[in-house]
């Protein structure tokens, strides 16, 4: 019993003690009339053939261009693999040159930006000293007119002296006696005459 467990084999250890695909021994089972069908087994799910079922493909050596399943799926596979591969290098050839052009117009974005940003950057410091020379030339003339304010105030104090000096001459002049002003006249009148 243990020979005939030992005998059969999974697809896949089949197909590479046969030299050929396990898609290649599967089409072979799933034909109706196969002859290969007889040597199949169940373990459960598993799908077992027997080594004896090697002799049906020792008539279709892989290297030779024959009737052989595995050989056309081979070329199909391996055209496959091609057309993909090159499909593939397009496309990555493709996306290249578009991740290159990206690369592109973001260094030319950012040049802009930092040019732009160097223009305000420039008309910002304009605008300072623009205002700072304005702000000093108004800083001079609140200063200019603070003199003046403090040259009107010393002149409006100056003629308050005056008046008030005028004011205290008329009034000690009221206070001089009735004779003293009358004398005082006709001392003037005869100076005067």
């Amino acid at each position: 019993m243990e020979q005939t467990e030992q005998q059969y084999v999974t697809i896949k250890e089949f197909a590479t003690l046969a030299n050929v695909t396990t898609q290649a021994v599967y089409k072979r089972l799933n034909q109706t009339d196969s002859s290969l069908n007889k040597f199949v087994k169940y373990n459960g799910k598993m799908k077992l053939i027997s080594k004896d079922a090697l002799e049906l493909f020792a008539d279709a050596p892989v290297n030779q261009q024959g009737e052989g399943d595995g050989i056309y799926e081979d070329i199909s596979l391996q055209a496959q693999t091609t057309l993909f591969s090159s499909y593939f290098d397009a496309t990555l050839k493709v996306l290249s040159e578009q991740i290159s052009s990206k690369d592109q117009q973001i260094k030319q974005l950012m040049d802009c930006n930092t040019d732009q940003h160097l223009k305000m950057q420039q008309q910002l410091e304009m605008k300072d000293k623009q205002l700072q020379e304005q702000l000093s030339a108004k800083d001079r003339q609140i200063a200019d007119l603070q003199k003046l304010l403090d040259q009107q105030q010393q002149l409006h104090r100056a003629e308050q002296e005056q008046f008030r000096l005028i004011a205290a001459d008329t009034t000690k002049e009221e206070k001089k006696g009735f004779f003293k002003r009358l004398f005082h006249k006709k001392d003037v009148e005869t100076s005067e005459a």
